[in-house]
């Protein structure tokens, strides 16, 4: 694995906004709360990550000139904020979330924003790489038993320039795993990890 730890400085917090950001984060957790409200299911590793910080940060790195290409993939997208947030961006965006609840959320959301993110069901794990389908089998609520998501989206995960995740404690080396296995030299992935803040990776 050959990937370079870039450092995000604690003073993204003092970036502002992206247009728009505000207003679809407000939106976002509106519709978060409602679903949370109405539905009596619970959904495991469902947790909403600091939305601002990822608008700040997202903007760090396209001040920085890091991004190779303009294309975005979310990992476990959820309400696809990370997604939409790329989307105002006017980069070609798109979520990966194996909840189909959650997948309708995020489009209905998207659609009343007017949003051109797009929200695909299914795992983001590649297939027929060597290793990952056991890495896969140690982290809770991960599946490698889905189609091929990439047929469905109409481009190889290697196409994307920035990938975000929200990965649990623990989980972060899985996530770069996948990254490593299917990202192209240059792409970036972006992740939250709670108190720690911002983590960002690029593939050498």
């Amino acid at each position: 694995m050959k990937l370079q730890t870039i450092d995000i400085p604690d003073s993204i917090n003092r970036l502002p906004y992206s247009e728009g950001a505000e207003h679809l984060i407000d939106t976002a957790n509106d519709a978060i709360e409602a679903f949370m409200l109405a539905d009596k299911t619970v959904i495991e590793n469902f947790v909403t990550c600091d939305f601002h910080l990822l608008d700040q940060a997202i903007t760090w790195i396209e001040q920085n000139h890091l991004l190779a290409g303009h294309r975005f993939c979310e990992f476990g997208a959820g309400f696809g904020v990370g997604a939409m947030l790329a989307a105002l961006r006017g980069m070609e965006s798109i979520g990966i979330e194996i909840e189909s609840r959650l997948v309708e959320q995020a489009n209905q959301v998207a659609d009343g924003l007017g949003n051109a993110a797009d929200f695909y069901c299914g795992s983001f794990v590649p297939r027929g790489v060597e290793g990952l389908t056991e890495i896969a089998a140690e982290v809770e609520n991960v599946s490698t038993e889905e189609d091929d998501i990439c047929e469905l989206i109409g481009r190889e995960l290697n196409e994307f320039d920035l990938f975000f995740a929200f990965p649990w404690p623990g989980e972060h080396g899985f996530f770069e795993a996948v990254f490593d296995a299917c990202a192209a030299n240059g792409a970036l992935l972006l992740t939250y990890r709670g108190r720690e803040g911002m983590n960002l990776v690029m593939k050498a």
